[in-house]
């Protein structure tokens, strides 16, 4: 049996994709990574690949094709993937799973374009790929960090949230089960993907027992993709130092209801305070082009001012969704609700859904470079904001003062040649080169070689 793994060319931000191997920091497509374990185990022949590709670069002719799916909104690129492989291999079978495909199997246009296609459908979870570890070695090159479930299922019924319908039964992962595999895949950073992690039936003695792994030695870093259900830390407020001394990284609480909540927020954002998270290390999720007016929403902002926390903003779009064309960069011409949903029904519009990306991106922006030294926000931050990202494409540490790369022609020649290659590098997906450990004049001589062997304009 040969079978060829196929994430679609999803449209994930650049920002957001490891520079090693182009795969999406928080969307590792995990699922086809445990299938390919699941399947070599039965004696195939197993490739992954990313969005279309030629026989050539597969290499061998596929029995099964399967295809992944994330964001209903990207079914446009489920849908050219399988268009792409059943022409190339018109004998194979091509199943598609995943989120898109469990939320909209049954409807009529779904089951048409399986039909004009021949490809059938996996709904839900995989059993057999859930009871295997992922092959990383699938990949390009290999991910910093482990992905994993601690359990399935949530208990809650949030109306905008396709968990509950996606893995409506509820599994905990047996604690020895998950510090077993954590050891053997023998990375030291693992990323939860659970949609409500504090809610496992034994959780305590999860982190107890997280808390002790060590990975060649060296101690394990957690994160929560979700977040944290703060109402459960209400009701159990020692699983905040539980999860300090598990140490959990980039701490998330939601802030899904409306202002009157803001007591609850608070108690939760304390109880983590408690434990040891500082007030800007700490993050609140806000959806936003929701049920909560624009106006109520900014009242919400202003409270994570007073509190001193970042908060992570995101654009509901409905599950119904099968496209979406926002567009940050029309921020002067807007967009309609043709190009992607907008929440008119509690007064969202396109200019109010911008400013409220916009007053979120200068908060963060505050609480991250001003907040410490008691200044308020200025737009001079968002430039060293983005100067510090640059630092971070080519793996160096903090930059500078702004006053001294302000002040120096050295320094602005740098930046300057620093920022027109890390563009470049992003729009073609080139991998980073590594700046690590050089200094001045090293590393000017490394980005003028770059440039020059790509071809890039550095005239100022």
């Amino acid at each position: 049996m040969k079978v060829l793994l196929v994430e679609p060319d999803f449209p994930y931000p650049n920002k957001s994709k490891h520079q090693a191997n182009k795969v999406h920091r928080n969307f590792v497509p995990v699922g086809l990574l445990k299938l390919g374990t699941f399947y070599q185990n039965r004696g195939a022949q197993v490739k992954l690949v990313r969005g279309e590709h030629i026989k050539r670069e597969i290499g061998f002719v596929p029995t099964s094709i399967l295809v992944t799916s994330i964001f209903t909104y990207w079914s446009d690129c489920v849908w050219r993937a399988v268009s792409h492989y059943r022409a190339l291999f018109p004998h194979a079978e091509i199943i598609v799973g995943g989120i898109y495909v469990t939320l909209h199997h049954r409807r009529a246009y779904f089951r048409r374009m399986l039909a004009q296609y021949d490809a059938r459908c996996h709904v839900g979870l995989h059993s057999g790929a859930e009871a295997v570890r992922p092959d990383y070695t699938l990949l390009e090159s290999g991910v910093d960090h482990h992905v994993t479930h601690a359990m399935r299922g949530c208990i809650r019924r949030c109306s905008f949230c396709g968990t509950w319908r996606i893995e409506p039964r509820r599994y905990d992962k047996p604690v020895e089960r998950l510090v077993e595999e954590i050891v053997a895949v023998g990375k030291a950073r693992v990323l939860f993907f659970d949609n409500n992690f504090l809610a496992h039936g034994d959780v305590e003695t999860m982190l107890t027992e997280l808390a002790k792994v060590r990975v060649k030695g060296r101690p394990v870093s957690y994160e929560s993709q979700s977040g944290f259900d703060g109402r459960l830390l209400q009701r159990k407020p020692e699983l905040a130092e539980l999860l300090k001394k598990a140490n959990f990284k980039n701490v998330r609480i939601a802030w899904d209801s409306g202002f009157a909540g803001h007591r609850a927020i608070r108690r939760q954002i304390d109880i983590l305070n408690g434990a040891g998270y500082r007030p800007e290390s700490v993050a609140v999720f806000m959806i936003y082009n929701h049920d909560t007016a624009y106006e109520e929403m900014l009242r919400k902002v202003e409270k994570c001012k007073e509190w001193g926390v970042q908060i992570n903003d995101c654009r509901y779009r409905p599950l119904d969704a099968q496209h979406d064309n926002y567009n940050s960069r029309k921020y002067q011409t807007g967009q309609t609700d043709e190009d992607y949903h907008i929440h008119a029904c509690a007064g969202w519009t396109d200019a109010k859904v911008r400013d409220f990306r916009r007053r979120v991106r200068r908060h963060n922006i505050w609480v991250r470079y001003a907040k410490a030294r008691g200044e308020g926000y200025d737009r001079n931050m968002e430039r060293w904001s983005d100067i510090h990202n640059t630092f971070k494409f080519f793996g160096l540490d903090r930059p500078p003062a702004y006053e001294l790369m302000e002040n120096s022609p050295t320094w602005k020649r740098r930046i300057h040649v620093m920022k027109r290659l890390r563009n470049f590098m992003k729009r073609r997906e080139i991998m980073a080169i590594s700046l690590e450990g050089l200094g001045g004049c090293a590393m000017d001589c490394a980005l003028d070689e770059t440039c020059r062997l790509l071809g890039v304009d550095t005239a100022l």
